[in-house]
């Protein structure tokens, strides 16, 4: 898998990369590099009219944590989802190793969706169709870089999985209210069953995730936000880090793809 990114030295859980973003091809099960990718336009050349999924994880991960769980989700949507994309890609960034390193982590969120907004832009340039799927705090680097962004529909589809941010930043005049324009449509995954969130988020913040329960006000997102749709999980995803293993997700998202879905729905 092409893994891109913007820890210092690669690896780094706690410090931004200084350089930039850095490109590598990596054998997910043993953690070695195969191909330095030497350049942003050499990463951007092998997506030319690529079908892309591109993965952002989340909080307190080491960087072979991240490879093992990019490495199941590749692999469930190689078996589920045959043919609907050429690339499955990795983002890394420093998230953390700790957990008790909330606010570090968070404020580091926010500083890499600048860098991760140009990058975006510039696979959406490329790509034959670019989708997104992030984790956990990987939903607010993902939707400020989206926010940042000054381009209309960048990716086609954002599948945000145990979402830890608020679960009123998706309605008007919220945080992330703005990143909704961005995206073709965005599929909001949560349950009630996620003990990250239902803990350890709640102390942090003081508020409800919208990787918990899904979003606060269900008549905004029905009347308001069209690209919006949610899917409840709470039968299939019993972990914070379940959705990469449940079939059912993978099967949501081929028929996001395919065909008609329903705002929302209990998988």
């Amino acid at each position: 898998m092409i893994i891109v990114s913007a820890r210092k030295n690669f690896n780094n859980p706690d410090v931004l990369s200084s350089s930039g973003h850095i490109f590598k091809e990596v054998d997910l099960d043993s953690d070695a590099t195969i191909v330095d990718i030497s350049s942003e336009q050499n990463f951007l050349n092998r997506l030319n009219d690529k079908k892309v999924l591109f993965l952002i994880h989340g909080y307190n991960n080491e960087q072979d944590e991240v490879n093992d769980a990019y490495a199941v989700i590749e692999k469930n949507v190689n078996l589920h989802m045959q043919g609907e994309y050429d690339l499955v890609i990795g983002y890394s960034w420093p998230g953390g190793d700790r957990g008790l390193e909330w606010w570090q982590s968070k404020s580091r969120a926010n500083a890499v969706a600048r860098r991760l907004r140009f990058l975006l832009e510039k696979m959406s340039g490329v790509t034959s169709s670019l989708d997104l799927m992030s984790h956990s705090l990987g939903a607010r680097v993902t939707l400020k870089a989206l926010k940042q962004s000054n381009l209309s529909s960048l990716i086609r589809h954002y599948y945000c999985t145990a979402a830890a941010v608020d679960n009123e930043v998706l309605e008007e005049n919220e945080e992330f209210s703005d990143s909704l324009s961005k995206v073709e449509k965005l599929f909001v995954l949560h349950s009630c069953k996620d003990g990250v969130l239902s803990v350890i988020y709640r102390m942090a913040e003081w508020d409800n995730a919208l990787g918990l329960f899904g979003p606060e006000d269900r008549a905004y997102i029905l009347n308001k936000a069209k690209n919006v749709y949610v899917a409840n999980c709470k039968k299939v995803v019993d972990s914070h880090g379940g959705y990469k293993r449940a079939n059912s997700v993978y099967q949501y998202m081929s028929s996001s793809i395919n065909g008609n879905i329903q705002r929302f729905k209990t998988l």
